[in-house]
């Protein structure tokens, strides 16, 4: 499991002060690069590798606003198909506790340069099971 944090700034929140929703998926993004790696990332791409984002379901839970910290804990599963399973909770600490604000299942998809999918290739298995 992989833990990213990320400070609330005024631009990522709406009117209310509250992060606006789909910044959550920005912040969810941030953290699996983090995870796999800027260089490493980049090497997949020369290789004609990509990832897309096929499904994504969100519950929101409580609101982050302006000056929190967000942690972003990513769990990834994977089967023998070219698919990978994120599943990945947002939190912010109260002071008191770490308050859950969105629940994320992020479903990715590996594509080749010709945007077909493949399997997931042996070298991102290995990568994501070091964290």
């Amino acid at each position: 499991m992989g833990e990213s944090r990320f400070p609330v700034y005024y631009e990522d929140t709406d009117l209310s002060g509250f992060v606006y929703h789909a910044n959550y998926l920005k912040y969810f993004e941030r953290a699996r690069e983090q995870i796999i790696g800027i260089s490493f990332l980049k090497s997949l791409w020369d290789q004609g590798v990509h990832f897309v984002v096929s499904e994504c379901q969100l519950k929101y839970r409580f609101p982050a606003k302006h000056g929190d910290e967000i942690i972003v804990r990513t769990q990834v599963s994977y089967s023998q198909s070219p698919a990978l399973y994120c599943q990945q909770i947002a939190y912010v600490n109260t002071g008191k506790q770490e308050q859950t604000v969105v629940e994320g299942q992020i479903t990715l998809v590996t594509l080749n340069a010709k945007h077909k999918p493949i399997r997931l290739p042996e070298s991102v298995i290995q990568a994501f099971q070091a964290h």
